[in-house]
């Protein structure tokens, strides 16, 4: 026996501690097993979410976007079809062009001057008058506001990228008084592609061969892309917001360091370097918005299956939920109306591309 201390109670602290351990241990094992219980059920949720039918997906998209557009608030949506084919799917945009450009323009101009321009970006970029128009016309938004208006506090235009928006997509980011990206998500030079090279492509061609020995259309492209250069510069000086400027720098630095064509046409720009460049960003999109733009692509992604599936379904007659127009993808003959219209749509717009 221990000098003061009965063995009894040392056995029974000894038996108590064993105890304690035991139903420590006990608790930590339920406690991991609820958590892989939820995560497994939180996977398969979010399996279920990804593999959704077009249905699902639509459904998904119409509800965020009337949350989204609720009181004095206007959504621009900008989701285009990122894929390979050459048709977009689901009447979806592959690029920023006119008739989406008009739609956008329409909609921010007929706003009142205290509405909220919630303008949401998934794209490659596109023809640079169509992406112009349309950072212009959140710039003259802002401008209808009388008296003073304070951008960082109470940002009246805010652009969202859950995802990528290059090139034109960029440029319509700039015109915005916030950019609220993902940790993930990237913008882009706005330097323009000429003939399907960028503009200092042709110079640096030139410069390197001489005149004389280069192809007489490349020169006269070489001619022309200068003019775009030009363009490109004045364009992004007239579009970007004040509120993108870096301290120290001259007023335009930010339009003439990404129309410059010191970057890589697809050079990616993150949240940290967007910092680093003076533009007002956050990174964080809302979770509303996440979900609108993920349910369209899933639109996309699905409206072939849900096609085919329509043609073998009994009841296939039933109205068509497509949310931005029917794309009729499951008629040979339509597709090849589209691919007919796409290229006619293409000739007319030139080769000028942000």
């Amino acid at each position: 026996m221990a000098e003061g201390i009965d063995n009894t109670v040392l056995i029974g602290a000894a038996i108590a501690l064993v105890v304690l351990a035991g139903l420590v241990y006990v608790y930590a094992h339920h406690l991991a097993r609820q958590r892989a219980s939820s995560d497994e059920r939180q996977i398969v949720k979010l399996r279920r979410k990804r593999f959704a039918d077009y249905e699902d997906a639509r459904r998904e998209y119409e509800k965020l976007r009337k949350k989204i557009e609720t009181g004095n608030t206007v959504l621009i949506d900008l989701i285009h079809d990122l894929g390979d084919d050459f048709v977009g799917r689901d009447s979806a945009q592959q690029q920023i062009a006119f008739d989406e450009a008009l739609q956008a323009v329409a909609a921010i101009r007929q706003a009142n001057a205290r509405a909220k321009i919630v303008v949401v970006l998934h794209t490659l970029g596109g023809y640079a008058r169509p992406a112009h128009m349309i950072a212009q016309a959140l710039r003259q938004h802002l401008e209808k506001t009388k008296g003073h208006h304070n951008p960082k506090r109470e940002p009246r235009v805010i652009a969202h990228i859950p995802y990528i928006a290059m090139s034109g997509g960029t440029m319509i980011a700039l015109a915005a008084d916030k950019v609220c990206m993902n940790k993930t998500a990237s913008l882009g030079p706005i330097d323009t592609i000429y003939g399907g090279f960028p503009t200092d492509a042709y110079n640096a061609l030139i410069e390197q061969k001489g005149v004389l020995a280069t192809q007489d259309v490349l020169v006269m492209l070489a001619h022309e892309a200068r003019k775009y250069d030009q363009y490109a510069v004045k364009v992004a000086r007239e579009i970007v917001n004040p509120v993108h400027r870096k301290p120290g720098k001259p007023e335009h630095y930010l339009a003439d360091y990404l129309s410059s064509g010191e970057l890589s046409h697809s050079q990616a720009i993150s949240v940290k370097e967007a910092r680093e460049l003076g533009m007002n960003v956050e990174s964080k999109v809302e979770e509303a918005i996440n979900g609108l733009v993920d349910a369209r692509i899933r639109m996309i992604n699905t409206r072939l299956e849900y096609e085919t599936g329509r043609h073998d379904d009994p009841r296939s007659d039933r109205r068509d939920g497509g949310g931005q127009g029917s794309a009729g993808g499951g008629e040979g003959g339509d597709i090849a109306e589209q691919v007919i219209e796409r290229a006619i749509r293409h000739s007319l717009r030139g080769l000028v591309r942000l």
